[in-house]
């Protein structure tokens, strides 16, 4: 696949080639916008039921459209028209065969499954986003910048804090159900609440089905601040982005998501460690006074207004609901089941035959990925996926560190292998979904990136100017 942008122009279009490159910037600049909509919007819930099967409305036994979808739909229509015209390029590795691998067995579990229609519903929901995957990984620079992409990420990011905020200072939800939000209050059903001296207490949502995954969204958004904050970005060092940063992070503490909040003190410790050690010419004239005042003031606000709600949080016992419900379904996903597990989304599916006249809500996917994928997909399913993981990871690690940055994705990387050892959302819940694969599509663009950027030694502000932007980025 050799390298080709949208503005070398198509010939032959009926239009001359003068007219033929005005429509193909025309067209670069459309895929542009929607890609960058499309991650804007990446935590907006917006969706039309398309079919739901059973009694009563399960998530989990449920087809949706969602608006984020008709966005990555678009995307691929527009990589997909650059190949009838030969501009666009396909980048494929050696370890995607595990990806492909696992996309077969997947298919295959089909055939066990007790809702077939679900089974194939699922499957082509891990098409779409391996395509979505595909895309990020042969696109970068040649379609989006990896520098946009972040700041829109991050506006989007700092979009949902202030939802959260004000979510959780009216306890209840702001009406925004254009963009998905859900109905909230302490006291309705599965709203997610933690009791402080006997008062339900609600997590906020933003637009997004959970707190833990706004918090997820928050979390990575942090991280980008701080790749801003080392490349010296002059809106990050002002006192408006040091606003911003102090606004996210708060909003990510107001999520109450023990697991995420753990994994984003660890994540500042390796990356100061990392950055202190490897790093020294580029930390030369570097102040980190003003991000950790920012990040103190962040903490110790918080910590003052919500102390008796963290001395809540911090007490985890094997008898809380959300911890027994963990141990419950792991326990569940091991159950004997066929070779090729019980079908592609079926999880929910063959708990409820098992386990029949359990409350409706507790049918739930095991919280844990690497369980849902063996239950679902038998061991090889588990098998390839992980090695698919693994040699991305191994390929990634081939590539020179020469920047934080390198490190620093791949630390979000494992941040998010290790959510998926205490919940599923990566793999059953829109929104993480598109993180997870987004990130994975991002490491191996930066795995292709000598491969992928030819045209390097080209001076700047020529015609293939943006891959030299974006290796500066990095």
């Amino acid at each position: 696949g050799r390298r080709c942008g949208l503005s070398e122009g198509v010939a032959g279009d009926g239009d001359g080639e003068g007219g033929g490159i005005s429509k193909e910037v025309n067209f670069q600049k459309l895929e542009k916008l929607i890609f960058y909509t499309f991650i804007f919007s990446i935590p907006f819930q917006t969706r039309v039921v398309l079919r739901a099967w059973g009694v009563g409305f399960n998530e989990w036994n449920a087809a949706f459209l969602y608006g984020t979808d008709l966005l990555i739909l678009a995307i691929l229509g527009f990589w997909a028209l650059r190949f009838v015209f030969g501009k666009a390029r396909f980048n494929f590795s050696n370890y995607d065969w595990f990806l492909i691998g696992f996309i077969t067995i997947f298919a295959i579990s089909i055939q066990n499954a007790s809702n077939q229609t679900l089974g194939f519903y699922q499957l082509l929901k891990l098409a779409e986003f391996s395509l979505l995957y595909f895309y990020v990984k042969s696109n970068l620079s040649a379609v989006f910048n990896m520098m946009t992409s972040f700041f829109v990420f991050f506006a989007s990011g700092f979009f949902q804090a202030v939802l959260a905020i004000l979510q959780y200072l009216r306890q209840a939800d702001l009406g925004l159900r254009f963009l998905g939000e859900t109905v909230l209050n302490p006291d309705l059903f599965n709203v997610a609440v933690f009791l402080v001296n006997g008062e339900k207490i609600m997590r906020p949502y933003g637009t997004t089905p959970h707190p833990n995954i706004l918090a997820l969204f928050l979390f990575i958004s942090v991280f980008i601040y701080y790749f801003f904050y080392i490349k010296r970005d002059k809106f990050s060092h002002s006192k408006s982005g040091l606003l911003i940063y102090s606004v996210l992070l708060f909003s990510l503490f107001l999520t109450f998501s023990r697991v995420v909040i753990f994994v984003w003190m660890i994540g500042v410790g390796l990356r100061r460690l990392i950055f202190n050690r490897k790093f020294s010419r580029i930390a030369e004239g570097l102040s980190l006074k003003k991000i950790t005042v920012a990040t103190l003031t962040a903490i110790i606000i918080f910590s003052i207004l919500f102390w008796p709600h963290i001395l809540t949080r911090i007490k985890i016992s094997s008898q809380e609901e959300a911890v027994s419900l963990r141990n419950y379904y792991n326990k569940v996903s091991l159950y004997d089941k066929p070779f090729f597990g019980v079908g592609s989304g079926n999880f929910v599916n063959w708990f409820r035959e098992i386990n029949p006249g359990l409350a409706s809500n507790l049918y739930q996917p095991v919280h844990n990925i690497y369980l849902l994928i063996s239950s679902e997909a038998g061991i090889l399913g588990l098998t390839a996926f992980l090695l698919f993981l693994i040699f991305l990871a191994k390929n990634y690690f081939k590539i020179k560190f020469e920047q934080p940055f390198y490190y620093s994705l791949f630390i979000i990387f494992l941040s998010l292998l290790f959510f998926g050892l205490f919940d599923h959302f990566l793999f059953t819940i829109q929104q993480g979904r598109i993180v997870f694969w987004l990130v994975l599509g991002l490491i191996a663009s930066i795995i292709n990136v000598p491969i992928a950027q030819p045209d390097r030694a080209r001076p700047s502000g020529g015609r293939n100017s943006r891959s030299s932007r974006d290796r500066d980025a990095l």
